[in-house]
């Protein structure tokens, strides 16, 4: 008789000992067809259950048509079992778990419940997991119940489950309370793991890192590789580098040396910021694969050290074994070049995109747009964009951003209507960013009532939670920019959780809006409230004190700035910059150019912003030569020059009447540099032809503005209101009176243009046309701006006007004034009678010179003042005034430092900075 194996002893041979080369399904059944020839089908339930799971298991959730007929093949091997047992049952739900087909998991649950039997342990945590994948809270607390009831709540494997799924369904809580359940000997290394993966889940670093402790504390579990990887993730994410440092030591101190390890070592170096110890760390790394690669480039992509991410990789592209790039190497290597801006490389790595076949995938696509945006490339952008197979909010998020970082406002509308209409509902970063564009040109009405509109579109989409801080922060910015600051103000007031921003912003905007009481009253309502204060407060706060022209209080503010940033120790030392180049400017404006030259001089790294505020300084000082020296020293430290640059050359050009350097500097702008002239430049180089006589170069360069400037009205009248303030300097009446009826076209309700036109006439002795012109504008309704001066002196500015009468000093100041005369007579000085442009006597004349805003100020300067004289004035000085200060210099042996509408005087020793030329 022949002898058989006991059924009991028999075990399923692993898959590779099967009886062919083909695995899956065929082999299976052939197995299967043995067993049945020798009788053995079905006669334990113990090796049913194995063959049903070795029919069923697979790794994939992508089931195959061929994985769909080994599933199903182990379905009807299920159903042909006389008796089912609980193995059987358990090991086809435990498959479907793992294809994540949730609909036949639960169905398969609930026959066999009817059939009065009970999942095991290990498929009652397979069904807790699929449960948390489907987010059913009260279906996990259903299967939670069930653990206990059934006898399975003590399980490791079921309360690891139990772990993660109320993680994943958002009770981190109730995740805490199953593991805390749990004795101090029943916590196995599973349940850590889950617990620490849990909290790592939340972002909840500090935690993960207080469990590690009280872990290592207890000694009744070692931690494992994954234990390991996650804290030191963990320490990555918060910051926490010497933490971390402690975890490495115990890495090395058990001996670990796993690939994942070494590439979470270099992963957390590398967020702390210690790219010498992820480098050291991954040179180290015996056989580097991907995530090896990936986590160095991204560590120094993160460190803005683009250029050597693109070393990593083309030195990633030459090893052996030859390792392949994939979407998260191309990721960071695409943000680190969009960083650079260097379109070469990003050619470079798109072209190995399109090798591997990536191009296709969304997150790359976006990477791109956004790369050949910040390149200027924006055409290459679109094309991407157009060519995406499928797009996501951030696909349209990063082709608005190209148009607006690329000043494309027009395109920009285009593309947020064309979203709108695809269906694409915009996040807060689309509001952002639709915004800013409407913020570039802040004179556009368009662009306003864009920007307006959208603040309606918010408005009525606004969520419980409300508007995005971001957002609030862009309608802010908008509203400031169009100078509507009422409307910022109820933007600024209705934001709860400000940011530096926030504050930053609503300062600025009243520091532009000539509200420079506000500002300050936002600084100290930010000390108040202890929020801290950064580099871009105390920028716009001196940049204010510049606005208002305040020496005093400019002053101050540069003693907080000392106290809190010019510190050895002191973290902030790259944000010194940007507040060095406000008090460069601010000094600059106040007058006080020595001061500004000394922080100039200072500051150790220089950028376009501190030269170009040193030489506008030197320009409006009547510094040419030394204007010029300094745009050659510029240009030897290696820094391009931007567009304000060359404005500040042409306005030094224009004081000093350098008409040669001042045509080869706005050749020299398009040339050398491919920087295209502004209205801004056009009007320099007309004032500078104009006040040096050359009327036919001034007119031309007019023309030629208005030919390219054409749609923008407010442009236009700018180019004609140059011309005719240097035909009114020269007193050329026919060419001066063309540049006013031009303005009065344009803009019939300019009353600057009805003064000078009128001054003009009555200049040229055409008294009768001077009457007209005053009676005219008399008939509309307007009025000259009035003249005044200001100097301030302990803490306190005193103001005055032509023929003041109401300064309570004003006794002593007119006998001041009155001595002052007559000893500036004595030494040569005799009123300009001519410039008084009323038909009036001579004595009348010298009557109206005499009490001019600026000779009062510094007569009451003289009293109450030390030092330097600083006297600042809205309207341009006269030539009386400007030849009389020259006299008083001269006599009282001080300097008088005046500021007019066009640029400084200092007067001293009987002679002015300007030369007499302004």
């Amino acid at each position: 008789m022949e002898t058989t194996c006991p059924v009991a002893t028999f075990k399923l041979p692993p898959c590779h000992f099967l009886p062919s080369i083909k695995s899956g399904i065929t082999s299976s059944r052939f197995l299967h067809f043995n067993l049945r020839s020798k009788q053995l089908e079905f006669q334990n339930h113990g090796f049913s259950s194995q063959f049903i799971f070795r029919c069923s298991s697979s790794r994939k959730f992508l089931i195959s048509p061929r994985e769909h007929e080994k599933l199903k093949y182990a379905q009807q091997l299920l159903d042909n079992l006389p008796k089912r047992d609980v193995n059987s049952w358990s090991a086809l739900i435990v498959a479907y778990c793992q294809r994540r087909n949730f609909a036949q998991v639960f169905g398969l649950f609930q026959i066999m419940v009817g059939e009065g039997l009970q999942p095991s342990g290990f498929a009652l945590a397979s069904l807790i997991k699929v449960s948390s994948s489907l987010g059913e809270i009260g279906l996990c607390k259903q299967l939670h119940g069930r653990s206990v009831r059934t006898g399975f709540g003590l399980d490791s494997g079921v309360r690891a489950a139990l772990i993660i799924m109320y993680s994943r369904c958002g009770g981190l809580d109730d995740a805490q309370r199953v593991f805390e359940e749990t004795s101090v000997l029943a916590l196995d290394i599973l349940l850590w793991n889950s617990i620490i993966a849990a909290y790592i889940s939340h972002g909840c670093w500090v935690q993960v890192l207080r469990l590690f402790c009280k872990m290592v504390s207890f000694g009744v579990v070692a931690p494992t590789e994954l234990t390991y990887v996650g804290v030191v993730n963990a320490c990555g994410s918060a910051g926490e580098e010497k933490y971390g440092a402690m975890v490495h030591g115990r890495i090395v101190k058990d001996g670990l040396e796993a690939a994942n390890i070494w590439n979470s070592l270099v992963t957390f170096y590398g967020k702390c910021g210690n790219l010498q110890h992820a480098s050291q760390l991954f040179e180290r790394i015996p056989r580097k694969d991907v995530v090896s690669w990936n986590a160095m480039i991204a560590a120094n992509e993160q460190r803005v050290e683009g250029e050597n991410a693109v070393g990593l990789f083309r030195r990633m592209l030459k090893v052996e074994p030859r390792v392949q790039p994939n979407r998260v190497t191309f990721l960071s290597l695409l943000s680190a070049v969009s960083g650079l801006s260097y379109l070469n490389w990003g050619r470079e790595i798109h072209a190995h995109i399109i090798r591997l076949g990536l191009e296709i995938d969304t997150s790359i696509a976006n990477s791109l747009i956004t790369l050949y945006s910040r390149c200027k490339e924006v055409g290459t952008a679109r094309e991407i964009f157009e060519g995406m197979l499928s797009r996501d909010v951030i696909s349209w998020n990063s082709m608005l951003a190209g148009y607006e970082q690329n000043e494309q406002q027009g395109r920009c509308f285009d593309i947020f209507k064309r979203m709108m209409l695809s269906g694409i509902e915009p996040d807060s970063h689309t509001l952002t960013i639709i915004l800013n564009a409407t913020s570039h040109d802040s004179s556009g009405f368009v662009h306003c009532q864009r920007g307006k509109e959208i603040h309606g579109y918010i408005l009525r989409r606004i969520t419980p939670g409300g508007v995005s801080l971001s957002v609030s922060n862009a309608m802010l910015k908008m509203y400031v920019k169009f100078n509507l600051i009422a409307d910022a103000e109820k933007i600024f007031k209705a934001v709860k959780n400000r940011d530096s921003y926030s504050w930053n912003e609503m300062m600025d905007g009243y520091s532009r809006n000539g509200k420079f009481e506000d500002a300050v009253k936002i600084y100290l309502d930010i000390l108040k409230q202890g929020f801290p204060l950064d580099h871009l407060s105390l920028s716009i706060l001196v940049t204010s004190c510049g606005r208002l022209v305040s020496l005093q209080l400019g002053k101050q503010f540069h003693t907080v700035v000392a106290k809190l940033f010019f510190n050895q120790d002191c973290p902030h030392q790259e944000s010194l910059l940007s507040i060095n180049n406000a008090l460069i400017s601010m000094y600059s404006k106040c007058g006080s150019i020595k001061d500004a030259a000394q922080v100039f001089l200072k500051t150790k790294r220089k950028d376009v912003f501190s030269w170009t505020a040193m030489i506008t300084g030197c320009a409006h000082h009547g510094m040419a030569i030394e204007a010029f020296q300094l745009f050659e020293r510029m240009k030897t430290e290696g820094i391009k020059p931007n567009k304000v640059t060359f404005l500040a050359l042409l306005m030094a050009c224009a004081h000093g009447g350098h008409v040669q350097e001042g045509s080869y500097y706005f050749d020299s702008m398009f040339n050398d540099y491919g920087l295209s002239p502004s209205i801004e430049h056009y009007a320099c180089m007309i004032d500078l032809f104009g006040r040096s006589g050359q009327f036919d170069r001034a007119k031309s360069l007019v023309e030629s503005g208005i030919t390219l400037f054409k749609p923008y009205h407010d442009d236009i009248l700018n180019l004609w209101k140059v011309l005719l303030g240097a035909c009114h300097a020269s007193k050329q009446l026919d060419l001066g009176v063309e540049a006013a009826t031009k303005i009065l076209e344009l803009e019939p309700e300019d009353e600057a243009t009805y003064i000078l036109l009128a001054n003009l006439y009555a200049s040229s002795g055409l008294w009768e046309d001077a009457i007209k012109v005053r009676k005219a504008m008399r008939d509309r309704g307007l009025r000259k701006e009035v003249g005044c001066s200001w100097i301030d002196t302990e803490n306190r500015r005193h103001v005055f006007v032509a023929g003041d009468v109401i300064h309570p000093q004003r006794k002593e100041i007119y006998e001041k004034l009155a001595q002052l005369n007559f000893s500036c007579r004595r030494i040569g000085y005799t009123p300009m009678t001519e410039l008084v442009l009323h038909d009036v006597d001579e004595m009348e004349k010298e009557a109206i010179l005499g009490c001019h805003s600026e000779k009062l100020a510094v007569s009451f300067g003289l009293l109450k003042c030390g030092g330097v004289i600083r006297v600042m004035k809205n309207l341009r000085v006269c030539e009386d005034c400007h030849r009389w200060m020259k006299f008083a210099s001269l006599l009282e042996k001080r300097e008088i430092l005046l500021r007019d509408s066009q640029r400084f005087h200092l007067f001293r020793d009987g002679s002015c900075s300007c030369g007499d030329y302004w």
